[in-house]
């Protein structure tokens, strides 16, 4: 008996433990999506990793993305209003136009700006017209900017698989659907209908379209409702464990409270900016975009101007962001971009092995052009009878000491492999000698006529060869021959 009672508690910590664990599992498995979402059990906490370990399937062969990385990508918007959905897509395409669009409305009493004032304060901006028509929706601005690869990917899925991005979408609506939590209301209107007949799905289409349309427009034409929602909440059980859908919960001062357990919430309505709003729309069952070209170009006003009612990717808005592949940078950038990118930067690097070579060589420096040598360098006779240039500023006081030395003038060619010094310049050189010499002669006698005083101090200036003579008495540089 003794030793019963010492293991009779044991044995009810045993079952309690049992019966907490029991409970744990029990919740994690009945509240699904609601309390995996938010505040995961300690068991399914220990489950995600060998989850996240499993290998993901691999892209479909061509390089695009399968329909579980598309759901994935496209659950935080799919459910925008029809409007905001179309300028999400379009201005994904423009990530660098996104950012400073966000760096604008941050700047000043930017945020400030509503209605008319914001409308004309935009004009200024050379953004692309589904850029500025997010600024009056600062909230999905800001989630854009912070969650910049996202928003790069989504523009790539855009760009690259325009028709399995509207299917999607529509998949991803009529999932919500099924799961009573997309339904009209205060702030929207859900409409469904019946998909308009449609030539057959390219070969190359990875995303069905879906019997029904589902579109979402504001209850009030005048006010828009931006929804804030957990994917895996609204969507309920996500059939892709490889790929849970993206989450970027709402700023906090939305105070939308517990309302992301129950489904959907809606903060403050934003006013509509009348030339910003209502111009795009998705084109539901053809895969693409439809805009209104005359308000597209009034946003666009002393830009490109379009005719076209189907949206058009404009690569200069890219601003240098490279595309997802090649196909892509060839549709929009012409099908020689990479090759001409790739013979120039072949071309710059031939140019600066060339300049290196010469260098090496002696024939050039790194990057300028190339020198003559000390044997190729112009004469003063070759200048004309004024001379010029450098070489006559820095040796006239040397050239009529070779007349007054009395040396032998032999002209003949200078060695090419080396320079002579800066003292003996001009012993070797009898023709430029004596033009020189004739030169300082005549000037020297017309100083000597104007200050006849000062006739020494103009000797001395001579150089070397006037100094000797001023020293025996004699005349300058310029003076008679002995």
């Amino acid at each position: 008996m003794h030793r019963d009672d010492a293991a009779c508690p044991r044995r009810q910590l045993r079952q309690g433990l049992l019966w907490r664990w029991a409970l744990a599992a029990w919740l994690a498995g009945g509240l699904g999506g609601a309390a995996s979402g938010l505040w995961p059990a300690p068991a399914l906490a220990q489950q995600q990793p060998a989850q996240l370990a499993q290998p993901a399937p691999a892209q479909s062969q061509d390089g695009r993305l399968t329909q579980p990385q598309l759901e994935q990508l496209l659950a935080p918007i799919a459910l925008y209003p029809d409007s905001l959905l179309a300028q999400v897509l379009m201005a994904a395409t423009y990530p660098l136009e996104v950012v400073q669009a966000k760096r604008w409305l941050d700047q000043g009493q930017n945020k400030e700006l509503k209605g008319e004032d914001l409308s004309r304060a935009l004009e200024a901006q050379p953004w692309d017209p589904s850029v500025k028509s997010l600024v009056p929706f600062p909230d999905v601005l800001n989630m854009m900017n912070e969650q910049l690869e996202w928003t790069q990917r989504v523009g790539d899925a855009v760009l690259a698989q325009q028709d399995d991005v509207m299917n999607t979408v529509q998949v991803l609506r009529g999932r919500a659907q099924a799961n009573n939590q997309l339904q009209s209301g205060p702030q929207q209107t859900v409409t469904v209908s019946q998909a308009a007949p449609t030539a057959p799905a390219s070969s190359t289409t990875i995303v069905q379209a879906p019997a029904q349309v589902i579109a979402i427009q504001p209850t009030d034409p005048q006010v828009v409702y931006v929804p804030a929602y957990n994917p895996s909440v609204v969507y309920g059980s996500w059939p892709y464990p490889q790929y849970p859908p993206a989450y970027y919960p709402p700023p906090a001062g939305w105070g939308v409270g517990n309302a992301l357990l129950r489904g959907m919430a809606f903060a403050t309505g934003a006013a509509v900016v009348g030339p910003l709003w209502g111009w795009a729309r998705p084109g539901w069952g053809r895969g693409d975009i439809d805009v209104n070209v005359n308000r597209y170009n009034s946003i666009n006003v002393n830009r490109t101007q379009i005719a076209s009612s189907q949206w058009r990717h404009d690569a200069a808005h890219r601003q240098g962001v490279a595309y997802s592949d090649q196909a892509v940078r060839d549709r929009y950038r012409g099908s020689g971009a990479a090759g001409a990118e790739a013979r120039d930067r072949a071309q710059a690097r031939e140019q600066f092995r060339g300049r290196v070579d010469q260098a090496e060589r002696g024939s050039g420096p790194v990057g300028g052009e190339r020198r003559p040598d000390a044997g190729q360098r112009p004469g003063l006779a070759d200048r004309g009878p004024s001379g010029g240039g450098r070489a006559d500023a820095a040796r006239p006081a040397q050239r009529p000491s070779v007349a007054q030395s009395g040396r032998p003038q032999v002209s003949q060619p200078r060695p090419q492999t080396r320079e002579a010094p800066a003292g003996m310049q001009g012993i070797d050189r009898g023709g430029e000698v004596r033009a020189a010499q004739q030169r300082g002669s005549a000037s020297r006698q017309a100083q000597a006529r104007s200050q006849p005083a000062q006739r020494p101090q103009a000797a001395r200036s001579g150089g070397a060869g006037g100094n000797r003579a001023a020293a025996r008495g004699g005349g300058g540089a310029g003076g008679p021959r002995r």
